[in-house]
Protein backbone atom coordinates (compact mmCIF):
# COMPACT_ATOMS: atom_id res chain seq x y z
CA UNK A 1 0.00 0.00 0.00
CA UNK A 2 1.32 3.44 -0.92
CA UNK A 3 2.25 5.76 1.92
CA UNK A 4 0.29 8.96 2.49
CA UNK A 5 3.41 10.87 1.43
CA UNK A 6 3.54 9.03 -1.89
CA UNK A 7 -0.16 9.62 -2.46
CA UNK A 8 0.34 13.32 -1.77
CA UNK A 9 3.17 13.52 -4.30
CA UNK A 10 1.23 11.66 -6.99
CA UNK A 11 -1.90 13.74 -6.57
CA UNK A 12 0.05 16.96 -6.55
CA UNK A 13 2.13 15.98 -9.56
CA UNK A 14 -0.58 14.61 -11.79
CA UNK A 15 -3.43 16.97 -10.95
CA UNK A 16 -1.94 20.29 -9.86
CA UNK A 17 1.50 20.55 -11.46
CA UNK A 18 0.13 22.21 -14.63
CA UNK A 19 -1.69 24.81 -12.50
CA UNK A 20 1.10 25.76 -10.09
CA UNK A 21 4.74 26.59 -10.56
CA UNK A 22 7.25 23.75 -10.38
CA UNK A 23 9.07 25.71 -7.68
CA UNK A 24 5.95 25.53 -5.55
CA UNK A 25 5.73 21.76 -6.10
CA UNK A 26 9.20 21.07 -4.74
CA UNK A 27 8.91 23.73 -2.06
CA UNK A 28 5.76 22.02 -0.82
CA UNK A 29 7.48 18.63 -1.09
CA UNK A 30 10.39 19.83 1.04
CA UNK A 31 7.96 21.24 3.62
CA UNK A 32 6.20 17.87 3.80
CA UNK A 33 9.53 16.20 4.51
CA UNK A 34 10.65 18.82 7.00
CA UNK A 35 7.52 18.24 9.12
CA UNK A 36 8.53 14.60 9.48
CA UNK A 37 12.29 15.05 9.96
CA UNK A 38 14.45 15.78 12.97
CA UNK A 39 18.16 16.50 12.47
CA UNK A 40 20.59 16.07 15.38
CA UNK A 41 24.27 16.89 15.66
CA UNK A 42 26.21 15.24 18.48
CA UNK A 43 29.10 16.99 20.23
CA UNK A 44 31.60 14.74 18.41
CA UNK A 45 30.30 15.94 15.01
CA UNK A 46 28.09 12.97 14.15
CA UNK A 47 24.94 14.04 12.28
CA UNK A 48 21.71 12.06 12.58
CA UNK A 49 18.70 12.51 10.28
CA UNK A 50 15.50 10.96 11.65
CA UNK A 51 12.39 10.74 9.46
CA UNK A 52 9.11 9.29 10.64
CA UNK A 53 6.93 7.90 7.84
CA UNK A 54 4.68 5.02 6.93
CA UNK A 55 2.65 2.65 9.07
CA UNK A 56 4.79 -0.50 8.99
CA UNK A 57 6.67 -1.02 12.30
CA UNK A 58 10.04 -1.14 10.51
CA UNK A 59 12.97 1.20 10.00
CA UNK A 60 15.74 1.66 7.44
CA UNK A 61 19.08 2.41 9.12
CA UNK A 62 21.88 3.82 6.96
CA UNK A 63 25.37 4.86 8.05
CA UNK A 64 27.49 6.81 5.59
CA UNK A 65 31.10 7.97 5.84
CA UNK A 66 32.64 10.71 3.73
CA UNK A 67 35.38 8.42 2.49
CA UNK A 68 35.82 6.59 -0.79
CA UNK A 69 38.38 5.83 -3.46
CA UNK A 70 38.90 9.56 -4.07
CA UNK A 71 40.47 9.83 -0.60
CA UNK A 72 43.19 7.27 -1.32
CA UNK A 73 46.72 7.83 -2.55
CA UNK A 74 47.75 5.71 -5.56
CA UNK A 75 49.60 3.39 -3.15
CA UNK A 76 46.38 2.95 -1.14
CA UNK A 77 44.11 2.34 -4.16
CA UNK A 78 41.44 -0.18 -3.20
CA UNK A 79 41.81 0.35 0.56
CA UNK A 80 38.40 1.98 1.11
CA UNK A 81 36.66 -0.94 -0.60
CA UNK A 82 38.79 -3.58 1.15
CA UNK A 83 38.11 -1.91 4.50
CA UNK A 84 34.38 -2.10 3.83
CA UNK A 85 34.82 -5.88 3.48
CA UNK A 86 36.97 -6.08 6.60
CA UNK A 87 34.48 -4.33 8.87
CA UNK A 88 32.17 -7.32 8.48
CA UNK A 89 34.80 -9.56 10.08
CA UNK A 90 33.75 -8.78 13.62
CA UNK A 91 35.08 -7.27 16.81
CA UNK A 92 36.54 -8.45 20.11
CA UNK A 93 33.13 -9.89 21.04
CA UNK A 94 31.50 -10.61 17.66
CA UNK A 95 33.00 -13.12 15.25
CA UNK A 96 35.04 -15.06 17.81
CA UNK A 97 34.56 -17.79 20.40
CA UNK A 98 37.46 -16.56 22.55
CA UNK A 99 39.30 -13.40 21.52
CA UNK A 100 41.92 -13.70 24.28
CA UNK A 101 43.09 -17.00 22.77
CA UNK A 102 42.56 -15.87 19.17
CA UNK A 103 44.44 -12.58 19.58
CA UNK A 104 47.93 -14.08 19.65
CA UNK A 105 47.35 -15.66 16.23
CA UNK A 106 45.90 -12.41 14.86
CA UNK A 107 49.00 -10.49 15.95
CA UNK A 108 51.39 -13.05 14.45
CA UNK A 109 49.43 -13.15 11.19
CA UNK A 110 49.74 -9.36 10.90
CA UNK A 111 53.51 -9.44 11.54
CA UNK A 112 54.41 -12.33 9.27
CA UNK A 113 51.88 -11.39 6.59
CA UNK A 114 53.43 -7.94 6.28
CA UNK A 115 56.93 -9.39 6.10
CA UNK A 116 55.85 -11.87 3.44
CA UNK A 117 54.37 -9.04 1.36
CA UNK A 118 57.69 -7.18 1.58
CA UNK A 119 59.57 -10.23 0.35
CA UNK A 120 57.14 -10.73 -2.52
CA UNK A 121 57.66 -7.10 -3.55
CA UNK A 122 61.43 -7.64 -3.59
CA UNK A 123 60.99 -10.73 -5.76
CA UNK A 124 58.68 -8.85 -8.12
CA UNK A 125 61.14 -5.96 -8.40
CA UNK A 126 64.01 -8.31 -9.26
CA UNK A 127 61.88 -10.14 -11.82
CA UNK A 128 60.80 -6.86 -13.44
CA UNK A 129 64.43 -5.80 -13.85
CA UNK A 130 65.42 -9.18 -15.23
CA UNK A 131 67.68 -10.02 -12.29
CA UNK A 132 68.19 -13.40 -10.72
CA UNK A 133 66.21 -14.12 -7.56
CA UNK A 134 68.58 -15.35 -4.82
CA UNK A 135 67.58 -18.86 -3.70
CA UNK A 136 67.72 -17.72 -0.06
CA UNK A 137 65.16 -14.97 -0.75
CA UNK A 138 62.75 -17.37 -2.43
CA UNK A 139 63.27 -19.94 0.33
CA UNK A 140 62.52 -17.33 3.00
CA UNK A 141 59.34 -16.31 1.18
CA UNK A 142 58.23 -19.95 0.88
CA UNK A 143 58.87 -20.52 4.59
CA UNK A 144 56.87 -17.44 5.58
CA UNK A 145 54.06 -18.47 3.26
CA UNK A 146 53.79 -21.87 4.98
CA UNK A 147 53.93 -20.21 8.41
CA UNK A 148 51.18 -17.76 7.48
CA UNK A 149 48.91 -20.53 6.21
CA UNK A 150 49.46 -22.49 9.42
CA UNK A 151 48.65 -19.46 11.59
CA UNK A 152 45.51 -18.74 9.58
CA UNK A 153 44.39 -22.33 10.09
CA UNK A 154 45.01 -22.10 13.86
CA UNK A 155 43.11 -18.82 14.13
CA UNK A 156 40.24 -20.19 12.09
CA UNK A 157 39.32 -22.53 14.97
CA UNK A 158 38.23 -19.46 16.99
CA UNK A 159 36.43 -17.53 14.23
CA UNK A 160 32.64 -17.43 14.02
CA UNK A 161 32.05 -16.43 10.41
CA UNK A 162 29.30 -13.92 9.59
CA UNK A 163 28.14 -13.73 13.20
CA UNK A 164 26.80 -10.18 12.73
CA UNK A 165 24.66 -11.42 9.83
CA UNK A 166 23.36 -14.27 11.98
CA UNK A 167 22.45 -11.92 14.85
CA UNK A 168 20.63 -9.61 12.45
CA UNK A 169 18.81 -12.52 10.81
CA UNK A 170 17.53 -13.60 14.22
CA UNK A 171 16.20 -10.06 14.65
CA UNK A 172 14.35 -9.87 11.34
CA UNK A 173 16.79 -8.03 9.09
CA UNK A 174 16.24 -7.16 5.45
CA UNK A 175 18.92 -5.82 3.08
CA UNK A 176 21.96 -5.99 5.36
CA UNK A 177 24.68 -4.76 3.01
CA UNK A 178 27.32 -2.13 2.22
CA UNK A 179 28.88 -0.34 -0.74
CA UNK A 180 31.90 1.81 -1.51
CA UNK A 181 32.01 4.49 -4.21
CA UNK A 182 34.45 7.19 -5.20
CA UNK A 183 32.83 9.53 -2.66
CA UNK A 184 31.31 7.55 0.21
CA UNK A 185 31.18 4.26 2.09
CA UNK A 186 27.72 3.10 3.14
CA UNK A 187 26.38 0.46 5.57
CA UNK A 188 22.67 -0.34 5.51
CA UNK A 189 19.96 -2.53 7.00
CA UNK A 190 16.22 -2.61 7.63
CA UNK A 191 14.87 -3.96 10.94
CA UNK A 192 11.72 -4.05 13.07
CA UNK A 193 11.55 -0.78 15.00
CA UNK A 194 11.92 -2.57 18.34
CA UNK A 195 15.40 -3.73 17.28
CA UNK A 196 17.05 -0.32 16.90
CA UNK A 197 19.14 -0.85 20.02
CA UNK A 198 20.42 -4.18 18.66
CA UNK A 199 21.61 -2.30 15.57
CA UNK A 200 23.21 0.46 17.66
CA UNK A 201 25.14 -2.06 19.77
CA UNK A 202 26.48 -3.94 16.75
CA UNK A 203 27.34 -0.93 14.60
CA UNK A 204 28.96 1.13 17.37
CA UNK A 205 31.01 -1.92 18.38
CA UNK A 206 32.07 -2.33 14.73
CA UNK A 207 33.43 1.23 14.80
CA UNK A 208 35.04 1.11 18.24
CA UNK A 209 36.65 -2.34 18.30
CA UNK A 210 37.09 -3.67 14.75
CA UNK A 211 39.33 -6.71 14.33
CA UNK A 212 40.67 -7.11 10.79
CA UNK A 213 40.68 -10.89 11.01
CA UNK A 214 40.99 -12.93 7.80
CA UNK A 215 42.71 -9.95 6.18
CA UNK A 216 44.82 -11.91 3.73
CA UNK A 217 42.08 -14.32 2.70
CA UNK A 218 39.65 -11.41 2.22
CA UNK A 219 42.24 -9.52 0.23
CA UNK A 220 42.36 -12.52 -2.11
CA UNK A 221 38.56 -12.37 -2.37
CA UNK A 222 38.79 -8.73 -3.51
CA UNK A 223 41.52 -9.62 -6.01
CA UNK A 224 39.19 -12.24 -7.47
CA UNK A 225 36.31 -9.75 -7.45
CA UNK A 226 38.43 -7.35 -9.45
CA UNK A 227 39.34 -10.07 -11.94
CA UNK A 228 35.66 -10.92 -12.51
CA UNK A 229 34.26 -7.37 -12.59
CA UNK A 230 37.07 -5.56 -14.39
CA UNK A 231 39.74 -7.72 -15.98
CA UNK A 232 37.23 -10.25 -17.38
CA UNK A 233 34.62 -7.60 -18.20
CA UNK A 234 34.81 -5.55 -21.37
CA UNK A 235 32.76 -2.76 -19.79
CA UNK A 236 35.03 -2.79 -16.75
CA UNK A 237 38.21 -2.55 -18.80
CA UNK A 238 36.80 0.26 -20.96
CA UNK A 239 35.56 2.22 -17.94
CA UNK A 240 38.86 1.94 -16.07
CA UNK A 241 40.89 2.99 -19.11
CA UNK A 242 38.49 5.86 -19.82
CA UNK A 243 38.88 7.52 -16.44
CA UNK A 244 42.61 6.87 -16.22
CA UNK A 245 42.94 9.05 -19.35
CA UNK A 246 40.05 11.44 -18.79
CA UNK A 247 41.45 12.54 -15.42
CA UNK A 248 45.11 13.48 -15.70
CA UNK A 249 45.69 14.63 -12.11
CA UNK A 250 42.59 14.13 -9.99
CA UNK A 251 42.20 10.92 -7.92
CA UNK A 252 38.88 10.12 -9.64
CA UNK A 253 41.17 8.47 -12.19
CA UNK A 254 41.68 5.52 -9.77
CA UNK A 255 39.24 2.59 -9.80
CA UNK A 256 37.26 2.03 -6.60
CA UNK A 257 38.33 -1.59 -6.41
CA UNK A 258 42.02 -0.73 -6.80
CA UNK A 259 44.71 -1.93 -9.19
CA UNK A 260 45.52 -5.57 -9.90
CA UNK A 261 49.22 -4.89 -9.27
CA UNK A 262 48.63 -3.07 -5.99
CA UNK A 263 45.88 -5.08 -4.30
CA UNK A 264 48.15 -8.04 -3.41
CA UNK A 265 50.37 -5.70 -1.38
CA UNK A 266 47.85 -3.58 0.57
CA UNK A 267 49.23 -3.62 4.11
CA UNK A 268 47.07 -4.30 7.13
CA UNK A 269 48.70 -1.50 9.15
CA UNK A 270 47.97 0.99 6.36
CA UNK A 271 44.36 -0.23 6.29
CA UNK A 272 44.07 0.34 10.06
CA UNK A 273 45.53 3.83 9.68
CA UNK A 274 43.06 4.56 6.86
CA UNK A 275 40.20 3.50 9.14
CA UNK A 276 41.38 5.68 12.03
CA UNK A 277 41.86 8.67 9.75
CA UNK A 278 38.57 8.56 7.88
CA UNK A 279 35.99 6.64 9.94
CA UNK A 280 35.34 9.48 12.36
CA UNK A 281 31.99 10.84 13.58
CA UNK A 282 32.55 14.27 12.03
CA UNK A 283 32.60 12.54 8.61
CA UNK A 284 29.61 10.36 9.38
CA UNK A 285 25.84 10.58 8.91
CA UNK A 286 23.22 8.20 10.28
CA UNK A 287 19.76 8.24 8.73
CA UNK A 288 16.76 6.45 10.26
CA UNK A 289 13.56 6.29 8.22
CA UNK A 290 10.34 4.52 9.14
CA UNK A 291 7.92 4.22 12.03
CA UNK A 292 9.69 4.83 15.37
CA UNK A 293 9.79 7.11 18.40
CA UNK A 294 11.98 10.21 17.95
CA UNK A 295 13.05 10.63 21.57
CA UNK A 296 13.74 6.94 22.22
CA UNK A 297 15.78 6.56 19.02
CA UNK A 298 17.77 9.71 19.68
CA UNK A 299 18.52 8.46 23.19
CA UNK A 300 19.77 5.11 21.85
CA UNK A 301 22.02 6.76 19.26
CA UNK A 302 23.49 9.15 21.83
CA UNK A 303 24.10 6.24 24.21
CA UNK A 304 26.08 4.17 21.72
CA UNK A 305 27.71 6.70 19.38
CA UNK A 306 28.47 9.78 21.52
CA UNK A 307 31.84 8.43 22.69
CA UNK A 308 33.26 8.04 19.16
CA UNK A 309 36.29 10.30 18.94
CA UNK A 310 36.28 13.07 16.28
CA UNK A 311 39.07 13.11 13.72
CA UNK A 312 41.50 15.77 12.69
CA UNK A 313 40.34 18.35 10.11
CA UNK A 314 40.90 17.12 6.56
CA UNK A 315 42.53 19.75 4.33
CA UNK A 316 40.77 20.83 1.16
CA UNK A 317 41.97 18.78 -1.79
CA UNK A 318 44.49 20.92 -3.68
CA UNK A 319 44.45 19.36 -7.13
CA UNK A 320 41.65 20.31 -9.49
CA UNK A 321 41.35 18.68 -12.89
CA UNK A 322 42.28 20.98 -15.76
CA UNK A 323 40.93 20.33 -19.24
CA UNK A 324 43.52 21.12 -21.89
CA UNK A 325 42.34 21.87 -25.45
CA UNK A 326 42.48 18.78 -27.62
CA UNK A 327 40.49 15.57 -27.84
CA UNK A 328 41.55 12.31 -26.21
CA UNK A 329 40.96 9.03 -28.00
CA UNK A 330 41.89 5.44 -27.27
CA UNK A 331 41.02 1.85 -28.11
CA UNK A 332 41.11 -1.25 -25.97
CA UNK A 333 40.73 -4.83 -27.14
CA UNK A 334 38.79 -7.43 -25.20
CA UNK A 335 36.94 -10.69 -25.97
CA UNK A 336 33.49 -9.14 -25.50
CA UNK A 337 30.93 -7.14 -27.45
CA UNK A 338 31.97 -3.73 -28.82
CA UNK A 339 31.24 -0.68 -26.65
CA UNK A 340 31.82 3.08 -26.71
CA UNK A 341 32.18 5.83 -24.11
CA UNK A 342 32.05 9.52 -25.03
CA UNK A 343 32.54 12.01 -22.22
CA UNK A 344 33.05 15.66 -21.25
CA UNK A 345 34.43 17.26 -18.07
CA UNK A 346 31.88 19.38 -16.19
CA UNK A 347 31.22 21.02 -12.79
CA UNK A 348 29.59 19.18 -9.87
CA UNK A 349 26.42 19.89 -7.89
CA UNK A 350 25.32 22.51 -6.83
CA UNK A 351 26.61 24.37 -9.93
CA UNK A 352 23.52 25.30 -11.98
CA UNK A 353 24.97 23.70 -15.12
CA UNK A 354 24.94 20.34 -13.34
CA UNK A 355 21.12 20.46 -13.32
CA UNK A 356 21.10 21.37 -17.00
CA UNK A 357 23.14 18.24 -17.70
CA UNK A 358 20.54 16.16 -15.84
CA UNK A 359 17.87 17.49 -18.18
CA UNK A 360 20.07 17.04 -21.26
CA UNK A 361 20.73 13.42 -20.28
CA UNK A 362 16.99 12.72 -20.16
CA UNK A 363 16.35 14.49 -23.46
CA UNK A 364 19.03 12.52 -25.27
CA UNK A 365 18.93 9.01 -23.81
CA UNK A 366 16.06 8.38 -21.38
CA UNK A 367 13.42 6.12 -22.91
CA UNK A 368 12.49 5.10 -26.43
CA UNK A 369 11.34 8.63 -27.27
CA UNK A 370 14.68 10.23 -26.46
CA UNK A 371 16.64 11.81 -29.29
CA UNK A 372 19.69 9.59 -29.42
CA UNK A 373 17.70 6.42 -28.82
CA UNK A 374 15.47 7.24 -31.77
CA UNK A 375 18.41 8.09 -34.05
CA UNK A 376 20.89 5.37 -33.08
CA UNK A 377 18.64 2.45 -32.13
CA UNK A 378 15.33 2.88 -33.94
CA UNK A 379 16.11 4.80 -37.13
CA UNK A 380 19.74 4.24 -38.13
CA UNK A 381 19.93 0.86 -36.31
CA UNK A 382 23.57 1.47 -35.42
CA UNK A 383 23.29 0.64 -31.71
CA UNK A 384 21.69 -1.91 -29.42
CA UNK A 385 21.47 0.61 -26.57
CA UNK A 386 22.48 4.14 -25.64
CA UNK A 387 22.56 5.76 -22.22
CA UNK A 388 24.13 8.67 -20.39
CA UNK A 389 25.39 9.37 -16.87
CA UNK A 390 25.80 12.78 -15.26
CA UNK A 391 28.23 13.10 -12.35
CA UNK A 392 30.46 10.16 -13.21
CA UNK A 393 32.44 8.61 -11.51
CA UNK A 394 31.73 10.81 -8.44
CA UNK A 395 29.95 13.99 -7.37
CA UNK A 396 32.18 15.62 -4.76
CA UNK A 397 34.46 17.17 -7.39
CA UNK A 398 34.49 17.97 -11.10
CA UNK A 399 33.18 14.96 -12.97
CA UNK A 400 32.12 13.72 -16.39
CA UNK A 401 28.98 13.65 -18.46
CA UNK A 402 29.30 10.36 -20.32
CA UNK A 403 27.48 8.57 -23.14
CA UNK A 404 27.53 4.76 -23.09
CA UNK A 405 26.81 3.07 -26.41
CA UNK A 406 26.63 -0.60 -27.39
CA UNK A 407 27.06 -0.63 -31.19
CA UNK A 408 25.52 -3.27 -33.40
CA UNK A 409 27.95 -5.85 -34.70
CA UNK A 410 28.93 -4.13 -37.97
CA UNK A 411 28.33 -0.50 -36.93
CA UNK A 412 31.16 1.98 -37.43
CA UNK A 413 32.04 3.98 -34.28
CA UNK A 414 32.61 7.10 -36.39
CA UNK A 415 29.04 6.87 -37.73
CA UNK A 416 27.69 6.71 -34.19
CA UNK A 417 29.85 9.62 -33.09
CA UNK A 418 28.71 11.67 -36.11
CA UNK A 419 25.08 11.32 -35.01
CA UNK A 420 25.94 12.38 -31.45
CA UNK A 421 27.55 15.56 -32.77
CA UNK A 422 24.58 16.18 -35.07
CA UNK A 423 22.12 15.97 -32.20
CA UNK A 424 24.22 18.23 -30.01
CA UNK A 425 24.48 20.76 -32.84
CA UNK A 426 20.69 20.73 -33.30
CA UNK A 427 20.24 21.61 -29.65
CA UNK A 428 22.90 24.33 -29.83
CA UNK A 429 21.29 25.95 -32.87
CA UNK A 430 17.57 25.33 -32.31
CA UNK A 431 17.16 24.78 -28.57
CA UNK A 432 14.50 22.52 -27.03
CA UNK A 433 10.80 23.08 -27.85
CA UNK A 434 8.75 23.97 -24.75
CA UNK A 435 6.49 20.93 -25.17
CA UNK A 436 9.48 18.55 -25.22
CA UNK A 437 11.16 20.29 -22.28
CA UNK A 438 7.97 20.18 -20.18
CA UNK A 439 7.47 16.50 -21.00
CA UNK A 440 11.03 15.66 -19.96
CA UNK A 441 10.73 17.58 -16.71
CA UNK A 442 7.46 15.82 -15.86
CA UNK A 443 9.19 12.51 -16.54
CA UNK A 444 11.98 13.50 -14.14
CA UNK A 445 9.42 14.47 -11.48
CA UNK A 446 7.72 11.10 -11.93
CA UNK A 447 11.03 9.25 -11.58
CA UNK A 448 11.81 11.30 -8.47
CA UNK A 449 8.45 10.42 -6.90
CA UNK A 450 9.09 6.71 -7.44
CA UNK A 451 12.21 6.90 -5.26
CA UNK A 452 10.13 8.23 -2.36
CA UNK A 453 8.02 5.14 -1.75
CA UNK A 454 10.56 3.04 0.12
CA UNK A 455 12.26 3.66 3.46
CA UNK A 456 15.66 2.43 2.24
CA UNK A 457 15.70 4.71 -0.81
CA UNK A 458 14.79 7.73 1.29
CA UNK A 459 17.38 6.90 3.98
CA UNK A 460 20.01 6.52 1.27
CA UNK A 461 19.19 9.91 -0.29
CA UNK A 462 18.87 11.82 2.98
CA UNK A 463 22.20 10.54 4.30
CA UNK A 464 23.91 11.16 0.94
CA UNK A 465 22.87 14.81 0.59
CA UNK A 466 23.46 15.52 4.27
CA UNK A 467 26.96 14.05 4.08
CA UNK A 468 28.12 15.52 0.78
CA UNK A 469 26.41 18.88 0.88
CA UNK A 470 25.65 19.51 4.55
CA UNK A 471 21.86 19.47 4.21
CA UNK A 472 19.45 16.71 3.24
CA UNK A 473 17.17 19.37 1.69
CA UNK A 474 19.76 19.72 -1.09
CA UNK A 475 17.84 16.86 -2.70
CA UNK A 476 14.88 19.18 -3.25
CA UNK A 477 17.02 22.16 -4.20
CA UNK A 478 18.57 20.03 -6.93
CA UNK A 479 15.15 19.27 -8.40
CA UNK A 480 14.06 22.89 -8.05
CA UNK A 481 17.14 23.81 -10.11
CA UNK A 482 16.25 21.13 -12.66
CA UNK A 483 12.75 22.53 -13.01
CA UNK A 484 14.16 26.04 -13.60
CA UNK A 485 16.39 24.81 -16.44
CA UNK A 486 15.56 26.63 -19.67
CA UNK A 487 16.20 25.79 -23.30
CA UNK A 488 18.87 28.50 -23.35
CA UNK A 489 20.62 26.92 -20.34
CA UNK A 490 20.88 23.64 -22.24
CA UNK A 491 21.98 25.34 -25.45
CA UNK A 492 24.87 27.03 -23.62
CA UNK A 493 26.20 23.66 -22.43
CA UNK A 494 27.26 22.73 -25.96
CA UNK A 495 29.89 25.43 -26.66
CA UNK A 496 30.92 25.61 -22.99
CA UNK A 497 31.54 21.91 -22.32
CA UNK A 498 30.47 19.63 -25.18
CA UNK A 499 32.90 20.63 -27.91
CA UNK A 500 35.14 18.48 -30.08
CA UNK A 501 38.31 19.88 -28.52
CA UNK A 502 37.18 18.72 -25.06
CA UNK A 503 35.87 15.25 -25.81
CA UNK A 504 37.19 11.92 -24.51
CA UNK A 505 36.29 8.95 -26.71
CA UNK A 506 36.94 5.36 -25.73
CA UNK A 507 36.22 2.40 -27.99
CA UNK A 508 36.31 -1.24 -27.01
CA UNK A 509 36.80 -3.56 -29.98
CA UNK A 510 36.08 -7.26 -29.79
CA UNK A 511 39.53 -8.87 -29.96
CA UNK A 512 37.91 -12.01 -31.33
CA UNK A 513 37.01 -10.08 -34.51
CA UNK A 514 40.53 -8.70 -34.78
CA UNK A 515 41.99 -12.20 -34.79
CA UNK A 516 39.60 -13.53 -37.44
Amino acid sequence: MMSKLRIFFLCFSLQFLPLFSQDQFFGTSESQFREKIKTIRLDNGLTVVLMKRGTSPTVALYIKFLVGAVDETPEEAGTAHLLEHMLFKGTKTVGTTDFEKEEKYQKQIEVWGTELDDLKLKIRDLTTRGETIPPSLQEEADTLNRRLKNLIQLQDAFIVKNEDSYIYEQNGEVGFNAYTSQDVTNYQIQLPNNRIEVWAKIESDRLKHPILREYYTERDVVIEERRMRTDDSGAGVLREKFFSLAFESHPYRKPVIGYSTGLPFLKIEDTKTFFQKHYTPDRMVISVVGQFDFEETESIIRKYFSDLKPGKPRPTYKVEEKSFPGEKRFKVYHPSGSQMMVGFLKPPYPHKDNSSFDVLSTILTSGTGSRLYKRLVLEEKLAVSVGAANGYPGERYQNYFVFFIKPKEDAKPEAIEKIIWEELTKIKENGIPKEELDKVKNQMVSDFIKTLDENGSIADLLSYYQLLYGDWAGLFRQYTSIMKTSSNDIQLLIPTYLSKDKVVVGILEDVRKKSE
